[in-house]
């Protein structure tokens, strides 16, 4: 293992698609130094690798992946598992846009650990900051539908920043409508979020996890504000 010291912080935001966990991870990653583990980006890259197209495994979660379906618990926690184990051993953070994403990602069964059982182990359950972004539905389309990812450096704009841009102003990279953006697929992924997604949150507080409930209607930095102000005072030093 590294002799780095361990930076003990994981946060978990939550919320269904076009919430901005994504935006508010990048943000509170940057603040406090936390290695973002966006699940979603990490999946899509795993899934669509072309090292892996002669894997029929991964063939089948690609297809999942590109019909909006979510990626099978197992297939998720094996993959994840080994990236947070390889984090921790490098002395970092995590903070996670989006994951859990089923109970069983969440808690396992009687043969797996879940997410939240391997990361109260590694780094401690008293370690552990939820947040869960809260949007009206259609909002929630209405910020998917106009999504654009940069190509390059893989920031997201959306329209909830009114903004007309025709290249990326981090990287001046060029835009892509992802597959998971198309207007079909996001009602499919908004029916997961609910039947698959949003009952752990009550799970989660079953288990002693506190869920801290936050707008995520606003701008993107009044969202951030209102965050922040609790993980300081949650991780205060």
């Amino acid at each position: 293992m590294s002799n780095l010291p361990i930076n003990k912080k994981v946060i978990i935001v939550m919320g269904p698609p076009g919430s901005g966990k994504g935006t508010q991870a990048n943000l509170i990653a940057d603040k406090l130094n936390l290695y973002h583990l966006d699940t979603g980006r990490f999946l899509e890259e795993l899934v669509h690798d072309e090292n892996l197209k002669d894997n029929p495994e991964v063939q089948v979660e690609k297809k999942h992946f590109d019909d909006g379906i979510l990626i099978s618990p197992l297939f998720f926690l094996k993959w994840v598992t080994e990236k947070i184990q390889d984090l921790f051993k490098n002395g970092m953070g995590i903070i996670f846009s989006g994951s859990p994403r089923t109970m069983l990602e969440g808690f396992g069964d009687a043969e797996n650990k879940g997410l939240m059982n391997v990361l109260s182990d590694i780094y401690g359950k008293e370690n552990i900051l939820i947040f869960l972004l809260e949007v009206p539905e259609e909002e929630s389309l209405r910020r998917n539908s106009s999504r654009l990812i940069c190509s390059t450096c893989g920031n997201a704009m959306i329209s909830a920043l009114n903004l007309n841009l025709s290249q990326c102003p981090v990287c001046g990279g060029a835009f892509r409508v992802r597959t998971l953006d198309k207007p079909d697929i996001i009602k499919v992924r908004l029916q997961e979020y609910k039947n698959r997604t949003y009952p752990i949150i009550s799970e989660l507080e079953k288990r002693g996890f506190k869920v801290n409930h936050i707008d995520g209607s606003p701008m993107p930095y009044k969202v951030f504000e209102s965050i922040i102000l609790i993980v300081n005072d949650i991780f205060k030093k």
